[in-house]
């Protein structure tokens, strides 16, 4: 079984009162846009919407809801802003800071749009919603009250789970200074059930500087927010949320999801969400962050890949599984090696088939409304090569190696691929994957005499061949290898040498019946 259906199931048994009712299940997860979203927040988005797509394949009515936070207070800006510009905004609501461009609303509206374009595209069904707008309306305001009168338990759940005890006067409320608007600087000194005490306190925290103010305000429609861990327990309330997950670092012991689960039945008594762990996407090793400018953004990742194959790098591991992501080394090339492995599993071109790679693969499509069309695709390695050989005709050299003509929709995949691989080649790719046809032997290749008479043999079989094919030219090979008693690597590795400078390459019968036959044969002969 694959690894999401089992997680499906045990969701359906949770569930099942409502399943029978038809009320819709709400999926939930969420990014604070203090910065470009990185490619890490893309496993949690997918992961979601892969619940809410199996989900909805048996029949469940469920939504997707993703949360752009542009409620949070500012607290460190990514390294590719004005730092001198927008310093003095730390603190304040990202709502209310100035945008990046004139064209933005504010900071977060910029970095929410790249998010969904590198998302939408996978086909995911999302409902995009900014919480602002719900406190503003009063969606908040119940459970606002409810963290201040139950602010003694909050302080006691703090110590218990974490170890980390909030002082007898603190209160889990932010208020917005009305005089400098900012709103990681204010703390809340008393409730009297209307209206509550703060402080703009001028060293509050490291990264802001407050005002000084004092003063009595309402907390609700929008005059201030929850910190952190009490929100997130209150979103599950205010939206009725069904299924969350979240990342590993907020698992540890004594962290976040901790706190906020026991919140969110002693303070709120609502049900904690079904939840779903899921381990770190990393970039070359390394956790990213977006506040830091560390990795890769979705944005940039999104562009490099096909929407199909982006889905199926954040669905092919268990949720458990870290992803380790190189764009720069062979990840890409093996990942497109997988999904066209896992592709054959689908289609039963596999001599053993396996329904949790077919599954993968199914499940990775953007168009879920129908089944995935059995299309021939030209194998990354094979395509690398072809784009870089300006002699080729791409669609001529897919057919041979196809073994017959591409229909009109393998020719659209085709050229969809080439230009992705065209990218990864200009931007990406390793030395080795960059192929230039070599004039001459390269002055250091070291052959023994059974290996130069094998390849000059080689030369004139292949100059003797009437039909100039990918598969005569491998036949000839392989029976050179067997006739000279070879190991693979002592014809293989030369060949590429003698043409390419490398010791591996594409596919090398093909490869060589891409260039012209005399060309070939008189370079081969002349080894000797």
């Amino acid at each position: 079984m694959f690894w999401a259906d089992d997680i499906v199931d045990q969701i359906e048994e949770r569930f099942a009162k409502e399943i029978r009712e038809g009320t819709p299940l709400i999926i939930r997860d969420e990014k604070t846009l203090s910065g470009r979203v990185h490619i890490g927040s893309a496993r949690g988005i997918v992961l979601h919407g892969l619940i809410g797509q199996i989900l909805t394949e048996r029949g469940t009515a469920n939504v997707n809801m993703f949360e752009l936070n542009d409620n949070d207070p500012m607290d460190g800006l990514p390294v590719y802003v004005d730092q001198k510009k927008f310093e003095p905004h730390m603190g304040k609501p990202l709502f209310a800071v100035p945008g990046i461009s004139d064209s933005d609303e504010n900071f977060s509206t910029g970095f929410g749009q790249e998010l969904i374009a590198a998302m939408e595209p996978m086909g995911i069904p999302i409902q995009w919603y900014h919480p602002r707008p719900l406190y503003a309306e009063g969606k908040f305001n119940e459970v606002i009250k409810e963290a201040l009168e139950g602010a003694k338990r909050i302080r006691e759940i703090y110590l218990e789970v974490s170890g980390g005890g909030k002082p007898d006067d603190w209160f889990p409320l932010n208020v917005i200074c009305p005089t400098c608007g900012k709103m990681g600087t204010t703390k809340v000194t008393g409730w009297d059930g209307k209206e509550v005490t703060f402080e703009c306190k001028e060293k509050y925290v490291e990264w802001a500087e407050g005002c000084g103010y004092t003063g009595s305000m309402s907390p609700f429609d929008g005059k201030a927010k929850l910190p952190w861990k009490v929100e997130w327990a209150a979103k599950w309330k205010v939206l009725g949320v069904d299924i969350e997950g979240a990342g590993k670092d907020h698992y540890a012991s004594g962290g976040s999801r901790e706190v906020a689960a026991l919140i969110s039945k002693d303070v709120f008594n609502y049900p904690v969400p079904f939840d779903i762990p899921y381990e770190f996407f990393n970039l070359a090793g390394k956790k990213m962050s977006a506040s830091k400018g560390l990795g890769a953004s979705a944005k940039e990742i999104a562009d490099m890949l096909p929407p199909k194959m982006l889905k199926f790098l954040m669905i092919r591991k268990e949720a458990r599984v870290p992803i380790d992501f190189d764009p720069e080394g062979k990840t890409i090339p093996n990942l497109f090696d997988e999904y066209d492995r896992c592709a054959d599993h689908y289609f039963n071109r596999h001599a053993e088939p396996y329904v949790g790679f077919a599954r993968a693969y199914a499940l990775a499509q953007t168009d879920v409304t129908k089944e995935p069309e059995d299309l021939w695709e030209m194998r990354f390695q094979a395509l690398s090569f072809a784009v870089q050989m300006p002699h080729l005709n791409l669609e001529e050299e897919a057919a041979k190696l196809k073994g017959s003509a591409l229909a009109e929709a393998e020719k659209t995949a085709l050229h969809e691929r080439a230009d992705y691989v065209k990218k990864w080649l200009d931007t990406l790719a390793p030395a080795e994957y960059k192929f230039v046809i070599q004039d001459s032997a390269p002055k250091d290749l070291e052959l023994n005499e059974n290996q130069k008479e094998a390849l000059a043999a080689l030369g004139k079989k292949l100059g003797d061949l009437k039909e100039w094919t990918g598969e005569t030219v491998h036949d000839k090979i392989h029976r050179t290898k067997e006739e000279f008693d070879l190991p693979p690597k002592e014809i293989f590795q030369p060949l590429y040498r003698i043409f390419l400078d490398r010791t591996s390459g594409p596919q090398v019968g093909w490869f060589l019946s891409t260039m012209e036959q005399k060309i070939v044969t008189e370079k081969l002969q002349s080894v000797l």
